[in-house]
């Protein structure tokens, strides 16, 4: 089964920059003060995304580039060595806007700090990594003035260099419905189904603490749930593929080797969920019958669920296999 409809979980980048000198005073001049947005790489939404990377520190660094970033860049154009340290993402509370479309808005705004006379010289191009050496490229543009021309920055050996950068990102806050289609057993009985794509955080709540997320595809069980939402198998172990991902979509394959006839028989599943998790304790996990929602618990992290229009059996003599397909555009 193959949904029809990608996931999208969108994302974008801003900055500004500013100069203080030893007093902590600040130098305006040779630094534009205007907010610049910036492209988020797809390397870079792909790390905060599927990584659960999305509130970790980042590292601001500058270049000599006069030339544009793009979503594909995995670098400055022209990076001059040497980061700034900080700029936790901090937690999750406070930062999400519940958009009434079904999705959130995570906003993070970290400002990275060069030391003072760190940084000396005439700069065109900002971006952020993950890491304070190496790691991924987050997000990154040229320096551009208020009428969105390139410019540059100046920073003399008596002045500190401020990056104040923020990230946002928009991902599902609820169960959408992303897919549909009809299978056939080797009883020839048709079951017509629907494919429902879960929240992003585990913890759907706004603004909740927990940052934990359905869509980190290290592992995977599948649960069956009857026409009442209530669980009515162990969850069977099963496996998730290496998302694949090309600028931009991210697949992911769910490979869930076939339930055997010892493994779980049941007589009324409606709801099926696939867990990007290989977690111990579902115990309490049902579904929202309506909207085909797993509710929020702490060790639940089911990434979609497959609905049933007409309940589907197995019995203690029968072998089930259930494969999804998952896209998502970031």
């Amino acid at each position: 089964m193959t949904n029809t409809t990608p996931i999208k979980m969108p994302s974008r980048g801003y900055y500004t920059l500013s100069k203080v000198d030893a007093e902590g005073f600040p130098r305006t001049e040779g630094c534009p003060s205007n907010t610049v947005d910036n492209v988020v790489t797809y390397e870079g939404a792909y790390y905060t995304l599927f990584a659960s990377r999305m509130f970790d520190t980042l590292y601001a660094e500058l270049g000599t580039s006069t030339t544009e970033r793009v979503r594909t860049d995995s670098t400055l154009g022209s990076p001059v060595s040497g980061r700034s340290g900080g700029g936790s993402g901090g937690g999750r509370a406070g930062k999400e806007v519940d958009n009434l479309d079904g999705t959130s808005t995570i906003t993070i705004t970290r400002q990275m700090a060069f030391n003072l006379g760190d940084k000396v010289g005439t700069f065109s191009e900002v971006g952020v990594y993950s890491l304070a050496g190496g790691g991924t490229f987050i997000a990154g543009q040229l320096i551009k003035d208020e009428f969105g021309a390139p410019t540059t920055v100046t920073v003399l050996a008596d002045e500190q260099l401020i990056v104040t950068y923020t990230l946002e990102w928009t991902v599902p806050n609820k169960s959408v419905e992303v897919g549909s289609g009809s299978v056939t057993d080797a009883a020839s009985n048709s079951y017509s189904y629907e494919i429902w794509a879960q929240p992003y955080f585990r913890d759907y709540s706004i603004n909740a603490s927990s940052i934990d997320t359905r869509y980190n595809f290290d592992g995977s069980v599948t649960v069956f749930y009857n026409a009442s939402g209530t669980r009515i198998t162990a969850a069977v172990p099963g496996v998730y593929s290496t998302p694949t991902r090309s600028n931009g979509t991210v697949t992911v394959e769910g490979l869930f080797g076939t339930i055997s006839p010892t493994d779980a028989s049941f007589t009324d599943a409606v709801f099926v969920g696939m867990q990007a998790r290989n977690t111990t304790s579902l115990a309490g996990s049902i579904v929202d019958t309506d909207s085909a929602l797993i509710v929020s618990t702490a060790n639940v992290a089911i990434a979609a669920v497959v609905k049933f229009l007409n309940p589907i059996s197995k019995t203690s003599s029968e072998s089930f296999r259930l494969q999804i397909s998952l896209t998502m555009n970031i």
